[in-house]
């Protein structure tokens, strides 16, 4: 019984994501540490789960909707996305949302979500993904609800792990005036 399966071949999209994980890595490292590794644990995990989450729900029956990658199937690849991708990519949202917090939540959101649909749109060249039913406009919803989750779970995580956030720091300061 094999675990986990091999990509039929090594092809465009499984270097297209070996690329993409090159890029964010070299991002998050040369990005400043904002976050202690109490914060950035459970941010890393948060969006490997949610990703994996969402996948599920529209990728497998009875939605079913797209696949990932050469089969139909969970494989190496699937899993690096899951691992590595994910979780990099949405830690650069928290970095963005706490380094930039003076932007307002929702313009954060919105623009990640059009980043995030442009990219998905990016991958779909490398076959990185195959759309059964579905279309690139509908992604963009999804990720709002993506992004938003986040928000609320990055609130709620500075709360109880007493973090300071200079976004909430400015808000409750400014709703006490």
């Amino acid at each position: 019984m094999e675990i986990l399966i091999m990509p039929k071949k090594f092809d465009e999209n499984e270097i297209f994501v070996l690329i993409v994980i090159s890029g964010l890595l070299l991002i998050s490292i040369l990005t400043k540490k904002l976050f202690p590794i109490h914060v950035f644990l459970p941010i890393i995990f948060i969006n490997s789960f949610i990703g994996q989450l969402y996948d599920v729900f529209l990728a497998i029956p009875p939605f079913d909707i797209y696949d990932s990658f050469d089969t139909t199937k969970y494989d190496l690849f699937d899993a690096v996305l899951y691992l590595i991708v994910y979780p990099l990519y949405g830690y650069l949202f928290f970095y963005s949302f706490e380094r930039f917090y003076r932007i307002s939540a929702w313009i954060h959101v919105i623009a990640w979500a059009g980043a995030s649909t442009f990219f998905e749109w990016v991958s779909l060249y490398f076959n990185v993904f195959q759309y059964d039913n579905w279309h690139i406009s509908y992604s963009f919803p999804v990720y709002l609800s993506v992004f938003t989750t986040h928000v609320f779970f990055y609130r709620w995580l500075t709360k109880q792990l007493k973090h300071p956030s200079k976004r909430y720091q400015q808000n409750e300061s400014s709703e006490k005036l």
